[in-house]
């Protein structure tokens, strides 16, 4: 890759360089989105991921072009996880996927549509065209890979990407395998992905170059971060109490409440916040609610078991959710400005 880094400098008065993702000790410089804090840790030069609850940890800074390389391996066989690049900051509705795209990093079962040696494709409302139309048809917004080089678990696999003025291409342990143009966002954050089981990521590096000319406009580029603070772990009712534990259940980033549930309130008190979570009645006799400075408020319930985003700001005090067979997911508080 290092010829490829060289004739990308040429284009550009001043040599770009590389500069480490990862600094080998801590997860300075990165934020775990929708997680635990046991999800995501750095040992040994690496980032470690659990894979539980699914979710993501990010960039604190975003990025428009650049080159990007790592190395990957999962512990365990089947495992998945995955490299989101021009990222929003937080899930879209109802899901712990941000909008971007996705560089797949799976290993193991393999069905018609997708292959464990470095898909790409886009996610939860970005877009983007496939260098190579999908071999079950163009509305598979997916381009699979060109050869099979991805080595399995729990081997080391390196990954280069990179991503120029709307266009992304992958290689898979020194070879181009797959890629893609006229992305939507083409400027955001990047993501690690927790799905399941263990992953190890290590050597992430990048080279950012000179943003496109003219610049972007505003359609182009990710949702920038609002200081938006997880309220869940993902895992368990960690920072929160009811008088009826039992009622409440935390599986894979999503709370649920069955019938005759109290009141899930927050241990800690906030002043000056803004709240937002999205919610699912799972029933037709599903009902939700949300305590806010003292005050309850009863939510309305979708048809189709579809998620909402709901929003409010508060002032003081804890914070409160409940309801009957309802699910809660994406709990995120962020100060008022």
């Amino acid at each position: 890759m290092l010829t490829y880094a060289l004739a990308i400098s040429c284009l550009f008065s001043t040599s770009p360089s590389w500069v480490p993702l990862f600094n080998g000790k801590n997860l300075d410089g990165w934020t775990i989105v929708n997680g635990d804090t046991s999800t995501w840790v750095a040992t040994d030069s690496k980032i470690v991921t659990t894979g539980k609850p699914t979710g993501v940890i990010r960039t604190n800074k975003m990025y428009e072009n650049f080159i990007l390389e790592l190395d990957w391996r999962h512990v365990v066989a089947n495992g998945n996880a995955g490299l989101f690049v021009w990222s929003d900051p937080i899930p879209a509705i109802g899901v712990p996927f941000t909008r971007s795209i996705e560089v797949q990093i799976m290993d193991g079962k393999e069905l018609e549509w997708y292959t464990t040696h470095g898909d790409i494709f886009s996610i939860w409302g970005a877009s983007m065209v496939p260098d190579r139309p999908h071999p079950m048809g163009a509305h598979i917004k997916r381009c699979l890979p060109s050869e099979r080089r991805s080595n399995p678990a729990p081997e080391w696999n390196h990954y280069t990407v990179t991503c120029i003025n709307g266009q992304i291409h992958l290689s898979v342990n020194g070879a181009f395998v797959s890629g893609a143009y006229d992305v939507h966002p083409r400027r955001g954050y990047i993501c690690l992905e927790a799905e399941g089981t263990e992953a190890e990521f290590k050597n992430i590096r990048i080279m950012e170059l000179p943003p496109s000319a003219p610049a972007l406009v505003e359609e182009y580029i990710a949702n920038e971060d609002q200081g938006q603070i997880t309220l869940f772990t993902g895992i368990s009712l960690d920072g929160w109490r009811t008088s009826q534990p039992t009622l409440w259940t935390s599986i894979d980033n999503v709370l649920e409440c069955r019938a005759g549930s109290d009141t899930l309130t927050t241990l800690k008190s906030y002043t000056s916040y803004e709240l937002m979570f999205d919610y699912k009645c799972n029933s037709d006799t599903s009902s939700v609610y949300v305590i806010i400075d003292g005050n309850k408020t009863e939510l309305a319930c979708t048809d189709n078991e579809e998620w909402t985003r709901f929003r409010v700001d508060g002032d003081s005090g804890t914070i409160g959710i409940g309801g009957q067979n309802t699910a809660f997911t994406n709990l995120f508080i962020r100060p008022r400005k």
